[in-house]
């Protein structure tokens, strides 16, 4: 089996992760370096057969550590700064970190909430620093072992998680939002399904023989009632009552008692109905109605 644990020509430790084409990365304090083949093999000894007395090893060590990465690489290993999705494989719970080097900006102390801004120099912060996705990590945290794996992580310069979480909030919203509508319109819909013509709607009818429309407001009606009476006055010998209405059809109004009235208390939108005046039969059919009275003072003002 290769071995794995290098140390520089100094004496500090270096772990191979992983060879490709003619580079080859390793882990150094915890960052993942991107190297070239070349400078690894003029660098690395193994633990085993540790050789420091090159002459040339801090200027071997400076030019390992300062030597620009590849943008790939960069992209590819988590910084500080960036925002990180984990889950602990202990308890399986995902949680989201950004990692940062501002500790008046650090949230999470102690124990591990499901987000929140962590210092790049606490135990979770130093093992994220420099892993990938799908990375598992292993972390002393006091007493505790912590393994978490990796499951994404972004740029904070993109805010692509803020964007993202802000997307998934409005979205939620704009889902409740419709869900209201849909209730009140349903809700709007069974009320007029529900609701027939009543004493004090105003009626907007067609009448079917001659295709003439025309809108009535329905008045209610009183009876008034008068007695003669006798020598005692709670006992009437006779009535005479009469039924009084404000109703005037020239000013678009009917009485309930009329036929017309009568034929449409209790109908809906649409329906055919008729009513009788002597032996003449006319049928009416309900364009729509209101229970307010905006219909007719829109139309009496068009009118003008």
């Amino acid at each position: 089996m290769e071995e794995r644990n290098y140390v520089l020509a100094n004496g500090e430790s270096v772990e191979i992760v992983f060879k490709y084409n003619d580079r080859i990365v390793v882990l150094y304090r915890g960052m993942r370096l991107d190297r070239p083949a070349d400078i690894i093999g003029r660098l690395l000894f193994p633990v085993s057969s540790v050789n420091t007395d090159s002459a040339d090893a801090d200027k071997l060590v400076e030019e390992f550590v300062s030597q620009k990465e590849p943008d790939h690489m960069r992209r590819k290993v988590i910084r500080s700064g960036d925002t990180v999705c984990v889950k602990f494989i202990e308890n399986g719970q995902k949680a989201v970190y950004t990692l940062t080097q501002d500790e008046k900006a650090v949230t999470v102390r102690g124990e591990y909430p499901v987000e929140g801004v962590v210092s790049e120099k606490s135990p979770i912060g130093r093992a994220l620093i420099g892993m990938g996705t799908n990375d598992i990590v292993t972390f002393f945290d006091n007493d505790d072992v912590i393994v978490i794996q990796v499951l994404s992580f972004f740029l904070k310069k993109t805010g692509f998680y803020q964007k993202m979480k802000e997307q998934k909030v409005a979205e939620k919203t704009v889902e409740q939002m419709k869900k209201k509508q849909k209730q009140a319109e349903k809700t709007k819909a069974a009320a007029v399904v529900a609701r027939t013509i009543k004493t004090g709607d105003t009626v907007c009818v067609e009448f079917l023989d001659t295709k003439e429309k025309k809108a009535f407001k329905i008045l209610p009606a009183r009876v008034e009632v008068k007695g003669e009476f006798a020598a005692k006055p709670y006992r009437p010998t006779s009535y005479d009552s009469k039924t009084i209405t404000d109703a005037n059809p020239d000013e678009d109004t009917i009485s309930e008692t009329s036929p017309l009235a009568k034929s449409l208390i209790g109908k809906k939108r649409g329906d055919i109905t008729s009513y009788k005046v002597g032996a003449s039969k006319t049928e009416v059919r309900v364009i729509a109605f209101f229970d307010n009275d905006k219909w007719l003072e829109n139309r009496k003002n068009s009118a003008k």
